[in-house]
């Protein structure tokens, strides 16, 4: 099997990192995304999930001097992927996982081409505006989330990504159609299959 990399996309809310994080609890390599954002103000996702081992928050000297495969601005802040996290990653698991913002996968997909999978995580309005609300966003924040997406087409990133779950409901199901989407479901037997369907 050809090794991967699957790159979770969407809005801010719309539960990249929460997913993300289940996956690296289960094993899943991750590749970090390093920024000069400071996390230590909204370190935790709305499910309580640490923010720290998904963003590498380093100084902006500490940037310029790490070797990064592409780096963008996003939000006005710095942001990149180390070309020696995505190497290790395509030599040695056959599945990695990242966060990808819309800025960067023009020429991530440029780069990987079919060795990356785009998967859209997929909210709508009533859901993202509770999900911040959750988050602790106070209106101004989330209309500036809003528009920020609107602006950058983060709503329609569905028509370009490889894959789409919808996120609206329990984490639990986005999760089972996230792994089976990464080839990480299996078959039950026939007969197993008949006694769970009785």
């Amino acid at each position: 099997m050809e090794n991967k990399i699957y790159a979770l996309m969407g809005t801010h809310g719309s539960g990249k990192a929460t997913m993300a994080s289940q996956l690296l609890d289960m094993g899943i390599h991750f590749i970090p995304v390093y920024t000069t954002q400071d996390f230590s103000m909204q370190k935790r996702t709305r499910y309580h999930v640490s923010r720290e081992h998904l963003f590498k928050t380093v100084t902006r000297e500490e940037f310029n001097r790490l070797d990064f495969v592409i780096e963008f601005s996003h939000k006005g802040e710095s942001y990149g992927y180390r070309k020696d996290d995505i190497l290790n990653a395509l030599r040695d698991h056959t599945i990695s996982v990242m966060i990808l913002e819309i800025e960067a996968l023009r020429p991530m997909s440029k780069l990987l081409k079919k060795k990356l999978e785009t998967i859209y995580l997929m909210v709508d309005y009533v859901t993202l505006v509770d999900r911040l609300l959750r988050l602790g966003c106070n209106n101004d924040e989330i209309k500036i989330h809003l528009q920020y997406a609107e602006n950058n087409k983060e709503f329609d990133l569905w028509k370009i990504c490889n894959h789409i779950i919808r996120n609206t409901c329990e984490k639990e199901k986005a999760l089972i159609q996230l792994l089976s989407i990464m080839g990480l479901t299996t078959l039950i037997p026939q007969e197993e299959f008949n006694r769970l369907t009785k």
